[in-house]
Order: C-alpha cells, then sequence, then structure tokens
C-alpha cells in the first residue's frame, strides 16, 4: 500500500482544501473524485451504477473509504487510505455504511459537503433518513479547484498522453492514402493510441473532406479523396488522465485558400497561447480570441477557444466568456484554434499547454503543427 504523498493527484492540496473550507466533512461520490483522492481506478462503480464508491474525508482525520467488498482487495492493494469500509452487495445499503460512519465521527448534525451534482435523489433522501439533523451541502467546487493545480506526477502523465497521441496521428496520416475510408483512419489512429501506451481509446473523430466541416462527426464510409482536407480530433485515457489532441492535414498540395486559413489560424494559436500565464482568467483569453478572428476574417461562433484538463475531458478554468479564475502555475489546459464550415470544410488544431512562472510551454510538441501537413 502506497502514501498519501505517493499518489497521483496532489492529494496535500485537496486536503488543505477541506481544512479552510467550512465543512466539517466532504464526501466523493463520483467515479472521477474517488480516483482521485483514492488513487485507484474502479471500473464497477461506472459499469454498475447502484455499486457506490464513497470517500469521506473529516477535518483533522485520514479518509474513510467506503466500497463493496469484492473491491476490498484491489483497493488495499493499489490505494493509500487504510480506512476501508465495505458493505455486502444486495444485503447493505452503501447510504447505511456512509450514515454509521458520519455518526461516528460526530457528524450526525455536522455540515458535509457532498457531490451533488452526482448524488442520486433516493441516496440523499436515504441519507437524510438516517441523518435528518445533517447538514448537507454542495461542495462540486471544492473539489473543482483542488483539483485544478496537477502535481509532478499527473502532468507528468498528462505530457505523456498528449505525445502518444500525436504520434498515433502523425503515423495514421502518413498511412493514409486516396481511396481509404474514414474508418481505415480511424482504425489506424485508435491503434496506435493504444499502441502508444493508452488503456482505452476516448473518442475518435477523423474525417476528410466535406465531413471535416463537423465538429464531432463518427468516422463513416466517406472515402479519401485527392485534395481532402483531413481533420482529427482524439484522445485516449492513459492512467486515467485524458489527451485531446487536435491536428489538420492535407492529401495532396494545399491550396493558397488552406494556406491563407492556416496562416491566420496559426498566429491567433500562438497568440492565445502566449496568454496562459499567471493572473490572466479565461474569460480575458477568450476575448482576445474574439478580436483576434474578427482581425483576421475569421468566424467565432464557439462557446470556448480550449480547456483545462485531466480526469475530466473539460476542466476549469476553461477559455471562455464566463470563467474568471485566474490561472496558476502547475495548470494545464489545452488551446484549441478553428474554423469550420458545415458539410464543406474545416480546420483544427488543439495543443496542452502548462502554466509555469514565466512563460507557457507547450507540452505536445511531438507532431510539428506548425506547417499544415502534406500528405
Amino acid at each position: 500500500m502506497k502514501t498519501m504523498q505517493e499518489a497521483t493527484g496532489n492529494l496535500t492540496r485537496m486536503r488543505d482544501f477541506i481544512e479552510a473550507s467550512d465543512f466539517d466533512a466532504v464526501v466523493a461520490v463520483s467515479p472521477v473524485n474517488v480516483l482521485y483522492i483514492g488513487d485507484v481506478f474502479i471500473s464497477t462503480q461506472i459499469d454498475i451504477r447502484d455499486r457506490l464508491a464513497l470517500i469521506v474525508w473529516a477535518k483533522g482525520r485520514a479518509p474513510a473509504y467506503i466500497l463493496c467488498q469484492v473491491e476490498e482487495g484491489y483497493v488495499r492493494q493499489e490505494g493509500w487510505i487504510d480506512d476501508i469500509r465495505t458493505y455486502k452487495e444486495f444485503v447493505t445499503s452503501p447510504v447505511d455504511v456512509l450514515a454509521d460512519v458520519l455518526d461516528e465521527f460526530g457528524l450526525a448534525k455536522g455540515r458535509v459537503g457532498i457531490e451533488a451534482e452526482y448524488l442520486g435523489v433516493q441516496y440523499h433522501q436515504a441519507l437524510m433518513g438516517r441523518l435528518p439533523g445533517l447538514r448537507l451541502e454542495p461542495c462540486d467546487e471544492l473539489f473543482a479547484h483542488a483539483r485544478m493545480i496537477k502535481s509532478p506526477r499527473e502532468r507528468e502523465i498528462m505530457t505523456a498522453a498528449f505525445r502518444g497521441t500525436e504520434k498515433a496521428l502523425m503515423e495514421t496520416y502518413a498511412a493514409t492514402k486516396v481511396g481509404d475510408t474514414e474508418r481505415d483512419m480511424a482504425f489506424r489512429l485508435c491503434d496506435g493510441i493504444l499502441r502508444s501506451g493508452a488503456e482505452s481509446v476516448a473518442f475518435c473523430h477523423i474525417n476528410a473532406g466535406p465531413n471535416t466541416g463537423f465538429p464531432h462527426m463518427d468516422p463513416s464510409g466517406n472515402t479519401v479523396k485527392k485534395g481532402d482536407i483531413l481533420k482529427a480530433d482524439t484522445g485516449g485515457f492513459y492512467s486515467r488522465y485524458y489527451s485531446n489532441v487536435g491536428r489538420t492535414a492535407k492529401m495532396g498540395e494545399p491550396t493558397d485558400e488552406d494556406l491563407s486559413w492556416w496562416i491566420r489560424l496559426r498566429d491567433i494559436h500562438h497568440e492565445i497561447i502566449d496568454m496562459v500565464r499567471p493572473g490572466n482568467t479565461g474569460a480575458q483569453l477568450f476575448d482576445a480570441a474574439t478580436r483576434l478572428h474578427e482581425k483576421h476574417k475569421i468566424p467565432f461562433p464557439y462557446a470556448h477557444n480550449g480547456h483545462g484538463i485531466g480526469l475530466q475531458i473539460h476542466e476549469h478554468p476553461l477559455i471562455s466568456p464566463h470563467d474568471h479564475i485566474p490561472y496558476e502555475a502547475g495548470m494545464m489546459t489545452t488551446v484549441e484554434t478553428r474554423v469550420r464550415w458545415v458539410g464543406k470544410v474545416g480546420y483544427h488544431m488543439e495543443d496542452l499547454i502548462e502554466v509555469t512562472d514565466g512563460a507557457p510551454v507547450v507540452r505536445s510538441d511531438y507532431f510539428d503543427n506548425e506547417e499544415l501537413l502534406v500528405v
């Protein structure tokens, strides 16, 4: 069994957030936050919806892990939490175990934060039925804010994930020929993502010609033709962390129009990346992206221009008009620059950026995206 310091996530920061909060304890309910705190992935928490796994982290105490007894051996081997409480499926309710733990910790009438976005109504009602004096309040933002600063190990995983996905994309484009279908490209891309170290493919949108005008179209039987733009937005799970890479190529020599769009998009991309610095906000970057698109006469109908990433595909801060969280060193974000016309054509680039105390660092640097790749 590992120690808290050996866990992947920034758990010292999570503990400090809990200690500084108004809550007596917080309860992780979602697969993402149970994984983050417990540092072990319980697949059945997703596959079997009523097989709950929960972690109670009270102030001044080590966390307690509540899970189905069939998972106990694996969690003890892979995780770091010593205090494990189990329930027998179909015999004991996990909510009853949660109520017992809160009561044992002297919190039957305490102020407890819980993931309201994930806890089902029936479980909420059952818990309040057991502990009617409990003050149960949402704490989703506490988890989201604590996870924004990535540990060195998280940053290492994510950098390798993006580079692995970039390598798979480069190999896919290099092997593509006229007459291949989008599914042919997708098979190669998915295989490459898995061979690069991913446990699974998270999503695979790769298209050709008119289908590149759609943001997330499934690969189809559409064939690659001479002169087509090829566009991908894809990612895998690497140690449960997402990659999310956008790359574009051209089947044959680019036209003057292709190059004009690409050069202008690259200019915007560079300027936004350079703004990913401590103190700036996603809202400021979005405002700059809006002005830059107007300057370069490129449509900009999008709700965001990039996003934090980690155990979830979209994490804060987002590059959006509504996100005013200042960037801090240790955050990881994508910058996503694109233009598309439905049913005609689209160009897309998306990179991973690490926020440092100084200039931002592009971590997705395997597939050189400066020039439009010619296949």
